[in-house]
């Protein structure tokens, strides 16, 4: 399969950094969970990396640690893929266009990782500096990025986050395998359509099985929103926002009202994000559903193919579009209105953790925060609608490939049955 690509090497940096940056950006959402956890902070462990590394922020230091992190894991991505395209390309093999074999090789690249890059970096520059940083977080008390943890205890705290981080390594290879061997399929047979024998065989895959493609959209556009929910949760701790500010304001807009209820209504508020999202994948999955009507008669229609050959172009136009006719009118006409009434009688929305840390902000604050909103949600709906495509055409492919190999061996056995006669 290789033997379509011009520049196979290249081509393995290229889509390795892109499942670098999105694994990276994915596990920051275990990475958060594990705070909520461990009753901490959103944002500690960058403010840690960042602090290390000479920030002398709390807030700053989420940011650079922030940053750094998703950097390297980009810079690995591209390494790893142009290795495993290399690799196999001298021993004749293609095992990453295979996703169960390729997610165990980034398993086995994530632990790699842990080993040659976190265990060094944790121990050559956070380990030294934790009196450092147990001092520079507690400056940042005003701004809730305050740690309880003394210089002992935070130390006691590394030794066991550097072996727990192991687990967040293995599913960071786990999601960077996955990934790079969907774009590598997407683009192989993306080059193979101009052929009439696959044009042929795309024809039998998506007439037969057209329910399963808006299946896969569901699948796809739930995963996805769980991914941005994370991101969500975690932009607004580094913000000093309380977590889940979004899904309070989202409720609050749409029905005109608040409840000093915050945690039932923030689960409501997620509920409605990861529904809308599935109802969106499925969307997403209609010119994929359309497709299959498009090829008869071994013919093949340009827009379409065009959905084949750059679903990962559709995703992120996709995503611009959701930010333009959805967010933005949902902003202007719904929420910001809903915020601006409460100018001379103001709501707290308030979040404490078991640390005992607290977050705090007003519906009319966060009218000054409205323009970061508003280009940060453009950011997320772009990489919620790639995210979304890569996946939906790996799934279709998947089962498009299983479909085939089942319909060529039925006819094997036919043609056999035959001679047997």
């Amino acid at each position: 399969m290789f033997s379509v690509f011009q520049r196979p090497i290249l081509q393995g940096a290229k889509y390795g950094s892109i499942a670098g940056v999105i694994a990276t950006w994915s596990i920051s959402t275990a990475i958060a969970a594990s705070e909520l956890e461990l009753g901490l902070p959103m944002g500690t462990f960058y403010a840690i990396i960042g602090i290390a590394l000479g920030s002398n922020d709390p807030t700053t230091s989420a940011y650079v640690g922030f940053g750094l992190h998703l950097a390297t894991g980009t810079v690995l991505g591209a390494i790893f893929g142009a290795l495993a395209v290399k690799v196999e390309l001298k021993k004749n093999i293609t095992n990453i266009f295979r996703p169960t074999r390729s997610i165990l090789m980034g398993i086995g690249t994530g632990v790699l990782v842990w080993l040659v890059l976190f265990l060094p970096i944790s121990a050559l520059f956070i380990q030294p500096s934790t009196s450092r940083i147990v001092e520079i977080l507690h400056s940042g008390q005003e701004n809730t990025m305050q740690s309880v943890f003394d210089a002992n205890s935070l130390g006691q705290s590394m030794t066991g986050i550097v072996i727990s981080a192991i687990t967040f390594h293995v599913i960071w290879g786990a999601i960077f395998g996955f990934i790079i061997s969907s774009l590598l399929r997407i683009k192989s047979s993306s080059l193979l359509l101009s052929s009439a024998a696959s044009s042929s065989k795309q024809d039998n895959q998506f007439t037969r099985f057209p329910l399963r493609i808006a299946y896969f959209g569901l699948v796809a556009g739930l995963i996805s929103s769980l991914a941005i929910s994370g991101l969500i949760l975690l932009v607004e701790r580094i913000s000093s926002l309380p977590v889940g500010t979004f899904y309070y304001v989202l409720v609050s807009a749409l029905t005109n009202s608040y409840s000093s209820n915050t945690e039932t209504v923030v689960i409501i508020g997620l509920s409605i994000h990861l529904a809308a999202g599935s109802f969106l994948g499925l969307i997403m999955s209609m010119p994929f559903l359309l497709l299959r009507n498009a090829r008869r008669n071994d013919t093949v229609i340009k827009k379409p193919s065009f959905i084949e050959k750059y679903s990962s172009v559709y995703g992120i136009t996709f995503g611009f579009g959701l930010w333009l006719l959805i967010f933005l009118p949902i902003t202007f006409m719904i929420v910001i209105p809903l915020l601006e009434s409460f100018e001379l009688q103001d709501v707290m929305i308030r979040q404490r953790v078991p640390t005992g840390q607290t977050a705090e902000t007003t519906f009319y604050g966060l009218l000054s925060m409205l323009d970061r909103i508003i280009y940060g949600a453009l950011a997320f709906n772009i990489f919620y609608g790639l995210l979304t495509a890569i996946m939906l055409q790996s799934f279709s492919q998947k089962y498009s490939a299983i479909n085939n190999r089942n319909q060529r061996q039925n006819e094997a056995d036919f043609i056999r049955g035959q001679e047997n006669k």
